[in-house]
């Protein structure tokens, strides 16, 4: 049985860079002991971008912390996200966060459900829209 509450400072959790470097994160949902989401509070600083991608089962939403306006790509779209909103993205829609100024941008992001961890993100080829195995 989980817990009743759990309460974490983000700011003493280690943050993580992706491989090869890039946007950083720190894994809120794990610390906090969340068994039906994930969350992160992301850290993407100039010129940083997620890899585009879609879900075999997570929802994902997206709420800008700071650092705005920011975009995320999907599916074509540009949509741009001002402090303080936040983007829903349906499973089957391939997006990526995109930093494209000049200043850090802190992102959190909740998904839902958590799926198998990492192996539930596909990462799709921007060009082509295929998928690229692991």
């Amino acid at each position: 049985m989980a817990e009743r509450y759990a309460k974490v400072d983000p700011m003493t959790l280690q943050e993580r860079e992706r491989k090869g470097g890039g946007a950083a994160s720190r894994d809120l949902g794990g610390a906090l002991g969340a068994e039906n989401l994930a969350a992160r509070v992301w850290r993407f600083g100039p010129g940083h971008e997620m890899a585009y991608h879609r879900h075999h089962v997570q929802e994902e939403f997206y709420h800008l912390v700071s650092g705005g306006p920011q975009e995320v790509f999907i599916e074509g779209d540009v949509v741009t996200v001002n402090d303080g909103e936040w983007l829903r993205v349906d499973k089957n829609a391939a997006r990526k966060i995109q930093n494209h100024t000049d200043r850090d941008a802190i992102w959190l992001t909740i998904g839902t459900p958590p799926g198998e961890g990492i192996t539930d993100g596909i990462r799709i080829d921007i060009e082509t829209g295929q998928e690229i195995p692991r």
